[in-house]
Parts: C-alpha cells; structure tokens; sequence
C-alpha cells in the first residue's frame, strides 16, 4: 500500500471537504424549484422515445443527460433523489478530475490554492444536487479539456481520432462541449502547423464523426431550442451585444466580466476586485509560460462569449458553470505569483494577502453544510395546506409556482384542475387586484406562492399581500424557505 506523502494530506482534506458540502446538500433533500419540476416534469411523464421531441414548459435539456435520468428514474421511482444522483455523482467526479488538472499546470501552493476555491464554490455545491444538467456539464468539459492538455503536450494523431470521439459523444451529453472541443480543434491546428507536422487526414477523421454527431443532435435536439422563442426572451439580457453599437453595449462586457467573479465562480463583494486581479495576474504568467496551455483554458470561453453574440447561447450564471474549473486555474495561478512575490519582503503578508479571497467562500461552504440552499420549498407548503384544507376550501395557486405545484401535486393529493391558477401580468399589476377580487365573499381561499418574480422592481408576493389585506381577513398562513401559504376570509 502506498504510502501517503504529508504534502499530499492539504489535497486529501480539501477533497474529502468537497465531497462531503456536497453530500450535505444532496441529503438535505430540499425541494424541486420551479426549473427542476418542469424539467422533471418532462422527464417522469415522457417514454425514452418522447424525450427526443422537444420539451415542454420551455425546457432544454442534452439527450444523454436526459436519458441517465430517466434510468435513475425508473431504477428508483419517482421521488426528489432519484432526479440528483446524477448530478451528485458528476459533482464529485468533477473534484477528482479537477484535481487532475491542477497537477498538469500548477505548483504545489497554487494546485491548493485552486482545488481549494473549486470544492467550496457555492455555486458547484449547489448544482450537485440540482436536477439540471449544469453539474454534469463541468464534468464532461472537464474530461474534454484534459484530454487536450494531454495532445497538446504530446502530440499522436491515433489521439486526435479520439478525441473527435469523445467529443461526439459528449456533444449528446453537454452542451457546452461544443466550445470545449472546437476550442482544441483550433489549439491542435495552430500547434501542428507551427510545428510544420499537420497531418490533414488524422484532423480529418477526428472531425468528421463529430460533424455527424452535431448533424443528428441538432436536427433531432438543438434546432428545436434554438428556435424557441420563450427561451430566447427569458435569456435576452445574457446575449452578448454584437456588435456593440453603444456605451451601453460596452458596459455590458465590464459587467458580465465582473458578474461572472460573483457568479458563478463564488466570489463575494468583498474579495471580487482582489480575484480579478489574481485572474489578471495568472493570465500575464501563463501567457508567459505556455501559451498553448492559455488557450485551453480561454479559448472555450471566448467562443461561448461570441455564441452568445449570436443568441445560440445565454452567458449567464448556471449556464456557464463549465467555466468555473478554467476561470479558477487562473485566478489561483495569479494568486500563488502574487504570494511569492510579497512574501519576498514577509511571508506572513504574502499568506494573510492569499487568503483573503478564499476566507468568505470557504466559511459560506461550512455555513452552508449545516443551513443548506433551499431555494423553493414548496414541499412542506402543501404538505401543511393538505392537513389544513377544509372541504369547499378555494386554492389560488401563483402563476409562477404552476410547474412545481404540478410535480407534487399528485403526492399531496391536490388536481390542478381543481385550483385556479394565476396570470402574470408584469406590465400592469392592477390586473392583479381585479383577479383577486373575484374571490370576494369567499370565506376561505388559500394563496399559495413560490418562486416569486421580483425582477421588474416589485416582489409580487408583497403586492399580492397589499390587495388581499384590503380584501379581507388573514386567517392563517405558513412559511418556508421562498414558498408561502395564505388562508383569508373573504367573505366580509
């Protein structure tokens, strides 16, 4: 048995703490939010030959991905866990693969550093037990970007081949693949006609059964979520201007790079400008370094940025977690120079300076190992208005809690034919007063809210609130984490 080296006992901690975060939330059990329901949704009522037709309630989700969770599905039925094994097991494998890549381009203080900021990401912890591809998609970008670095530094085209392989397989997987493996393609070309040992036909061979791959997941899969125009407005704020044609499309790029240290790579406020400029910093001594290692990591980026110039794909949040591993590596990268060059003149300084970004993450992780995300609980809501309802009780159910409520519907015994369900109204919410008074003389009409719009300046819930106590009487209510449940009398 091999023996293990004291340096290594830092790496073995700091995994053994990720894959622990990220087993707390899965256990804690939290309920389906409103996105996971109407993917879940898709998932437990459709065939594995219906899962090809495009989704319902404005979803899009990789076939692949889809199809693994219809297997857990059906291996363990119908209930919350089922739909995050997976997530769960790709969350973990992420760490280990992150690990990898760490030893191919750190040193020892910066691999740290690195795998530190990785397992407490709020952001990957989170995802890990989110019903959504987006936890599965670091993995897979994670395989692709190794297998690369590998080509890259040893270059055969039998590897090549493989390559085109795998990233037709994970094309069906992830759709951020897509950046990762043309972002090699491009590296691999630029490297072999440098290197005066370009072989057209391994290039060839390697894109061709991709090529075929994209031409069948796109006719039967992406076309579909490229046209669906609910998807297009939801997401319009997270295309890149192209190209910017004012002062406010310039401010765009500032503040979608900022935004993107928030989230999803899980700095604070506080730390945010002091990670930048540790990004900023790995980015110059990489460039130095290797360019063609630079590349790897940038590169998915930046064409992820011009796709979504293109409105092909959102650069926002969830969407873009592949890109936390990238963005990190450099971020430590800068961090590690940064320390050697203060710790010239005091070491202490040089660490107290390190740990400054790694402090506020690295306490919300634990923070968050015994008060979990639970973004939407809708679960105990119904589960309190079922032991609570009285016959001839009314449900007036929020137009943005539909998909959740349907999921659970049929475990709390409620029909969703038998509750009125809200309209949105965003742009006149007078509208909203003229539906409720409707229930006037009304003795008991429950509300039920969760995933509350609060984006057009207004917390909906709030609003709602305001009419009802104009209304009528509140007569009982219950409350959990982002869902609510209101019984008024409004009879008088």
């Amino acid at each position: 048995m091999k023996k293990i080296r004291r340096q290594d006992i830092p790496i073995i901690i700091i995994i053994g703490l990720g894959i622990i975060f990220r087993i707390g939330q899965f256990l804690y059990n939290r309920s389906l939010t409103e996105g996971e329901a109407a993917l879940a949704l898709n998932i437990i009522h459709r065939s594995y030959p219906e899962l090809l037709k495009p989704l319902d309630y404005v979803q899009a989700a990789p076939i692949g991905f889809l199809y693994i969770q219809r297997f857990f599905f059906n291996i363990f039925g119908n209930n919350d866990y089922s739909l995050r094994i997976f997530p769960l097991i790709a969350g973990i494998s992420s760490i280990f693969l992150f690990y990898l890549l760490t030893r191919k381009l750190l040193s020892r203080n910066a691999k740290i550093f690195a795998l530190f900021i990785f397992v407490v990401n709020n952001e990957l912890i989170y995802f890990a037990s989110e019903a959504k591809q987006y936890s599965s998609d670091v993995t897979i970008c994670l395989l692709l970007v190794l297998f690369i670095l590998n080509i890259v530094k040893n270059f055969h085209p039998s590897k090549l081949i493989f390559l085109g392989i795998i990233g037709a397989i994970a094309l069906w997987f992830s759709h951020p693949s897509i950046f990762v493996f043309w972002a090699g393609i491009i590296i691999l070309v630029i490297q072999a006609y440098k290197n005066k040992r370009i072989n057209y036909l391994s290039f060839i061979l390697a894109i061709i059964p991709y090529i075929i791959s994209f031409g069948i997941d796109y006719y039967v899969n992406l076309r579909a979520t490229g046209q669906n125009q609910e998807l297009l407005a939801y997401w319009e704020k997270s295309f890149m201007p192209l190209p910017p044609q004012s002062l406010t499309d310039l401010k765009w790029f500032a503040y979608v790079f900022l935004r993107t240290f928030k989230n999803p790579l899980g700095f604070s406020i506080y730390e945010l400008l002091f990670a930048v400029l540790s990004f900023l910093v790995g980015l110059v001594c990489l460039w130095k370094r290797n360019r063609y290692e630079l590349a790897v990591l940038l590169l998915p980026v930046i064409l992820a940025l011009f796709a979504s110039g293109l409105k092909k794909f959102p650069f926002e949040g969830r969407v873009i977690l592949f890109i936390i591993p990238m963005m990190t590596l450099l971020v430590a990268y800068g961090l590690d120079y940064i320390m050697k060059a203060v710790s010239e003149s005091s070491r202490l300084l040089g660490i107290c300076l390190v740990s400054l970004p790694l402090l506020v993450p690295g306490v919300n992780a634990f923070h968050r190992l015994f008060v979990p995300r639970a973004p939407e609980e809708l679960r105990p809501v119904l589960h309190y208005v079922r032991n609570h309802k009285k016959d001839g009780d009314i449900i007036y159910l929020y137009y943005a809690s539909y998909n959740a409520f349907l999921y659970y519907s049929e475990r709390y015994g409620f029909k969703i034919e038998e509750c009125i369900v809200g309209t949105y109204s965003w742009d006149d919410w007078t509208k909203y007063y003229s539906e409720l008074e409707k229930f006037k003389g009304k003795p008991r009409v429950w509300f039920l809210f969760s995933h509350v719009i609060k984006t057009y300046g207004v917390d909906e819930e709030k609003l709602f609130i305001t009419y009802l106590n104009m209304l009528g009487k509140r007569i009982d209510e219950f409350r959990a984490p982002g869902a609510t449940a209101y019984l008024y009398d409004l009879s008088d």
